[in-house]
């Protein structure tokens, strides 16, 4: 499992180069590393707009 410090570093470097090859190659982990926890990120974003539209 990541630190919150480190899931925050997958997601900014992948708004900056948009690639989770690109990512996973600057912080030395694996592609599918990167598309999971940028999936988790995602899952949370999406829960929490949908409690404020409820």
């Amino acid at each position: 499992m990541k630190s919150m410090a480190e899931i925050s570093r997958i997601v900014d470097l992948y708004d900056l180069y948009k690639s989770y090859r690109r990512v996973a190659r600057e912080l030395k982990i694996s592609p599918n590393t990167v598309k999971k926890y940028l999936l988790r990120v995602k899952d949370v974003q999406e829960g929490l707009t949908n409690e404020i539209l409820r």
